[in-house]
């Protein structure tokens, strides 16, 4: 398949985002205080996290 340019850079964008937001949510999962907070960051954190086994 064959993408032009600026389809590459929306894919790139994408996919940081993604990364980025993994990131943020596993240090704050590791620093946050507020149990309320660290409640839904638990609940949401593996649906980020895909399972390919």
């Amino acid at each position: 398949m064959k993408l032009a340019v600026h389809e590459l850079y929306g894919l790139n964008e994408r996919a940081m985002s993604c990364v980025n937001s993994i990131t943020n949510m596993a240090y704050m999962l590791q620093h946050v205080q507020d149990l309320a907070f660290k409640k839904i960051l638990e609940r949401h954190f593996p649906l980020h996290i895909p399972d390919y086994s």
